[in-house]
């Protein structure tokens, strides 16, 4: 049987939210809470400087219950001063190492002509962070 979902949304950044929120529910994850229509916030993470909410939050359905953070990148509607998504992605990438958890990012498919996602990578590697999935779409 397929379902489909209709969802409007206001932003590139809430259509990717509705998107990866809906594939990680079909995944079988639970906990979904996405920054997106038909869903609780996700809850903001404390930080030593900036408190920041991720796009979307999850648990996998595994034995650990592994806790999945997701943020979008260079993505209109969502963080793009350069300042605040350091900001962003420092937190959310210590975050979750700490509870041994995995950090995605949404990032456009193409940046002016550029791929989005080796975009995100020289930014993580000039930060020194490191994701476990970048989402080009």
């Amino acid at each position: 049987m397929v379902e489909t979902i209709t969802i409007t949304c206001r932003t590139r950044k809430d259509a990717l939210c509705a998107l990866m929120a809906e594939y990680f529910r079909l995944e079988g994850c639970v906990d979904v809470r996405a920054d997106a229509p038909g869903y609780l916030p996700p809850e903001k993470i404390v930080g030593s400087l900036r408190d920041h909410a991720p796009a979307l939050t999850c648990r996998r359905n595994d034995s650990r219950g592994t806790a999945i953070l997701l943020d979008t990148l260079l993505v209109e509607g969502g963080a793009m001063e350069i300042g605040e998504v350091v900001s962003r992605l420092q937190l959310f990438s210590s975050a979750a190492q700490a509870i041994d958890g995995e950090l995605h990012l949404v990032v456009p498919e193409w940046v002016g002509g550029c791929s989005g996602e080796e975009l995100a990578r020289a930014l993580l590697r000039r930060l020194g962070l490191r994701v476990n999935r970048i989402w080009a779409l």
